[in-house]
Parts: C-alpha cells; sequence; structure tokens
C-alpha cells in the first residue's frame, strides 16, 4: 500500500511486539498511517527509520525518558550530553570491575598458598574467615599510606569485595525488574480526574504538584473504596484505547461519588485487579507497562488491555538509598 508496512510486518522484522509500538506511538515517540476501510496500523518509511533509532538506543540502555528529550531537541546536544552521561557510566563499571578483578585475583592467591587435603589448612581457612568477619563488624579502618598487617589487608580486600559488587549491582539495574505480582479484588469505584489528550501531553504537563492539586481540588475521602483500603490514597494514571489512546490522572473513590466541577469521571464494577510491582531507577519507570502485562500473563493471569494504570503509591513510590523505587502497574482481569 503505497510503501507502507503493516504493523504485524514491523513487529516481525525489527523483534518489537505490537504493543511497544503502540505504546511508542502513545507517547509521541513513533507515528503510523491509517488508511480508509482498513483497520490496521501501517507504517512509512520515515517511521521505520525513527523505529531504528529508538531500538538503537534502548540497546544502549538509554531511557524512553531520554528518548524523548533527544527526539524532542533542535540540536545534537541533548544527545550528547546523554551518550556521555553513559560513556561516563560504562568508564566506572569498567574501573569497578578491573578492581573487583584484583581483589579475586588476590584470594585466588590466599586459596592456592592453602592445602585443602589438610584439615590444619582448612581450619586456618576457616579461622582467617572468622577474623576478617570480626575486624569488618569492628569497622577495622587501614593504616594511613598503606596496610598495617596481612589480617587488615585480607579485611580491606573483604570490605572493598562488598562495597565494589554493591555497585556494580547498582549499575547493573537499568531496567525495571518485576517483583511482585498478585491479584487483587476491588470493590465497585468511580475514578475521577483530569483528562489529556494524549500520553505525551501529560507526562509534559506532569508535576509533583499535580496530585495534590487534584486531590484537594476533589476535596473527598479517598480511602473508603472495598478492596483499597490500603491504596486509596495513591494517585492514578489511568490510560486506555477506547478512543485511540486516553491518559487520566485522578484518584479512584467509591461508586456513586459526586463529581466535583471541571472533574470528568469512569465507574468501574467490582473486580479483580492484576497488580505488577516494578522496581528500578526513577528515570527508567516510564513507558514499561508492557513488562507488567507480560508478568502478570507469564502468572496466569488473563487480563485485558482496555483499561489500565499506574498507581503511585505513597510509600512504594519513595526511592530507597540507592534512588530505586516501585511502581504499580495494575490492569482488569477477565
Amino acid at each position: 500500500m503505497n510503501g507502507l508496512i503493516k504493523i504485524k510486518e514491523v513487529s516481525s522484522k525489527y523483534a518489537v511486539t505490537a504493543r511497544t509500538l503502540r505504546y511508542y506511538e502513545d507517547i509521541g515517540l513513533l507515528t503510523s498511517q491509517r488508511i480508509e476501510n482498513y483497520s490496521h496500523r501501517m507504517y512509512d518509511e520515515r517511521a521505520i527509520t525513527r523505529l531504528k533509532q529508538i531500538l538503537i538506543l534502548r540497546k544502549l540502555n538509554i531511557t524512553v525518558k531520554d528518548i524523548k528529550r533527544i527526539f524532542a531537541a533542535a540540536d545534537s546536544e541533548v544527545v550528547l550530553e546523554v551518550l556521555g552521561k553513559k560513556a561516563e557510566d560504562i568508564d566506572e563499571e569498567v574501573a569497578l570491575l578491573h578492581e573487583l578483578k584484583v581483589i579475586v585475583l588476590d584470594f585466588i592467591k590466599q586459596i592456592k598458598q592453602s592445602d585443602f587435603h589438610n584439615e590444619e589448612e582448612i581450619k586456618m581457612l576457616y579461622d582467617k574467615a572468622k577474623e576478617i568477619e570480626t575486624q569488618l563488624t569492628a569497622q577495622t579502618q587501614t593504616e594511613p599510606g598503606g596496610i598495617s598487617n596481612d589480617a587488615s589487608n585480607d579485611a580491606s580486600n573483604a570490605e572493598r569485595l562488598l562495597e565494589v559488587t554493591e555497585k556494580l549491582e547498582d549499575k547493573r539495574i537499568t531496567l525495571p525488574i518485576p517483583v511482585s505480582a498478585y491479584k487483587q479484588r476491588v470493590g465497585a469505584m468511580r475514578f475521577i480526574g483530569k483528562k489529556y489528550a494524549s500520553g505525551g501531553e501529560a507526562w509534559e504537563a506532569w508535576t509533583d504538584e499535580d496530585g495534590e492539586r487534584i486531590k484537594n481540588g476533589l476535596g473527598i475521602n479517598l480511602n473508603k473504596t472495598e478492596g483499597l483500603r490500603d491504596d486509596g490514597d495513591a494517585l492514578i494514571g489511568l490510560m486506555s484505547h477506547r478512543n485511540g489512546f486516553e491518559y487520566w490522572l485522578g484518584y479512584f473513590t467509591p461508586f456513586g461519588t459526586p463529581v466535583p466541577e471541571g472533574y470528568e469521571y469512569e465507574d468501574f464494577p467490582k473486580t479483580d485487579i492484576g497488580v505488577c510491582w516494578l522496581y528500578g531507577h526513577g528515570d527508567e519507570l516510564y513507558a514499561i507497562e508492557e513488562m507488567a502485562f507480560d508478568k502478570l500473563k507469564d502468572e496466569g493471569y488473563a487480563v485485558d488491555d482496555y483499561w489500565w494504570f499506574e498507581r503511585y503509591h505513597p510509600v512504594r513510590n519513595q526511592s530507597d538509598k540507592k534512588g530505586f523505587a516501585i511502581i504499580d502497574i495494575c490492569f482488569f482481569i477477565k
């Protein structure tokens, strides 16, 4: 059809799911064409080029948020900034891996000097391990300019090993990880909030104060919906493919709650929802609903993507000391 490619063909050729392609469109990263009397999405050569660029950046572990910044920029300054930061991250990881190698080689040297067929040697290694553990507990400090003795050297290596591996673990968690998936039974409820024309518009307009502003505007007790006693105060990003893509920002309230002027609403019957907790860095908790959808399906839940929502839980969404947080992605179960 005039050089246009069907979504199914694009999905197969570039190993990207139709859901991902649709989501890239929802957030404004990609565009498709619609042909009269033809229901499927079609992509032209320009869209395919853009998709290739997106996939390359994702393989470099560039966040979707940064990819949007790159494509929105008028020049190459943003992409140079993002790639420069990625290069710095790689340099740091290489340095940590080098240090880890030195520590491991030192441990290998110590082990080679011991005879594992000799009970006395095994006991000596055990005693040395206990000695290191004791010194770590006491937070033994090395002397300035060098290591005072073998025991403190061992302790320093062990302590540094813990530090290096922890930093490497932090750096390698570059994408969200599903940490929990479960079913939640909720009563009939009314969603009240603000509706945006697109996901891109909603995310561009979003500020940390928006949730409190909407909550204050509703002026109601949010924590009375059956099944949402522990989650009723959570700000909701409600989405649907009902009429193209819809994005709402607001709260679930008890069914029949009066709707204040200036707000819109949707009613939902008593139902089950599939909840997936995704753990990752704040910049990565963005445009990841497909990961949650797949996780819930893998767990055996028959989830529906006609409506779904992100639940910004007031406790789980708080970043930990590593800068990581949990976001709830929820789908209605058929």
